[in-house]
């Protein structure tokens, strides 16, 4: 009978790893525009401070002029590429609760991508386009 134990290092998987690297670069605040296929135009801030209580990557802070403030968490991330969703939130444009998907890449200092938004529980896009941000110092959060 054996009496000892062999201990098996756990290696970090490869896409844990890529996408520690994709939250990184997302860190910090961003400013942005979504521009629907209407051709409406919705100015967003995302905000992710660098040390979170929560699990890495996961929660930003969503917000824009007209009063929507929702977390976003990231969904999936690749190498440069991500995807992320924006919700629920109550989107006064459309007298309802909504989810919102960013698709996108990132490099340094600039994100960019497409979006759809859609009722919530529903399958139905309201709208989509493009979005692009880019990063600028913290917002303030005084009134």
């Amino acid at each position: 009978m054996k009496t000892t134990i062999d201990l098996t290092t756990i290696t970090e998987h490869p896409e844990t790893a890529t996408r520690q690297d994709v939250v990184a670069v997302l860190e910090g605040s961003w400013r942005g525009r979504l521009n629907d296929t209407n051709g409406a135009s919705e100015s967003f801030n995302l905000e992710r401070e660098s040390l979170d209580h929560h699990v890495p990557g996961q929660v930003f802070l969503f917000t824009t002029p007209t009063g929507i403030a929702a977390g976003l968490r990231l969904l999936e991330a690749g190498d440069r590429v991500f995807a992320a969703l924006v919700g629920p939130y109550f989107d006064p444009a459309e007298g309802t609760m909504v989810v919102t998907v960013l698709e996108g890449t990132c490099e340094p200092g600039r994100i960019e991508g497409t979006f759809h938004t859609r009722r919530y529980n529903w399958r139905d896009t309201l709208k989509s386009g493009q979005f692009t941000a880019t990063r600028v110092e913290k917002v303030s959060r005084a009134a």
